[in-house]
């Protein structure tokens, strides 16, 4: 039996980063969810360097930078996830999104701007599993 994964994501964040997925409509914004254990404490924006609507991808110099940063960072913190935005799609982690999670403790939060108003939801993905994450 699995344990429900539970989020904690203030709602600042959530504004954050559907802020920065609007700003970035046509193509998918991204980011990086810090904090420790499962309390978000804020998200880092980061370039889509793919410039794509349909795929992100963030710089892997600009990531190994930040795990730098936060490794002198006191209290500690981590990546706990990766946040981004499917600009005409729902929260929902597509194809690409799962053959492409590569990083199996990590929360997936997806900002959806299909709809009339944007959604977020969290995943988990271990290989070809995705288990929803409860945002609180």
């Amino acid at each position: 039996m699995s344990v429900e994964r539970i989020l904690h994501l203030a709602t600042s964040v959530q504004r954050a980063m559907v802020a920065h997925a609007t700003r970035e409509v046509p193509i998918e914004c991204c980011g990086f969810l810090i904090g420790r254990d499962n309390d978000v404490f804020c998200a880092v924006e980061m370039d889509n360097v793919d410039r794509s609507p349909v795929r992100y991808r963030i710089d892997d110099a600009a990531h190994l930078e930040l795990r730098r940063v936060l490794r002198g960072a006191a209290p500690p913190l981590a990546i706990l996830g990766v946040y981004h935005s499917h600009p005409q799609g729902d929260a929902y982690p597509s194809e690409t999104d799962v053959a492409e999670a590569h990083y199996p403790g990590w929360v997936h939060v997806i900002v959806g701007l299909g709809g009339r108003l944007p959604v977020l939801r969290a995943f988990e993905i271990v290989g070809a599993t995705v288990r929803s994450v409860t945002l609180r």
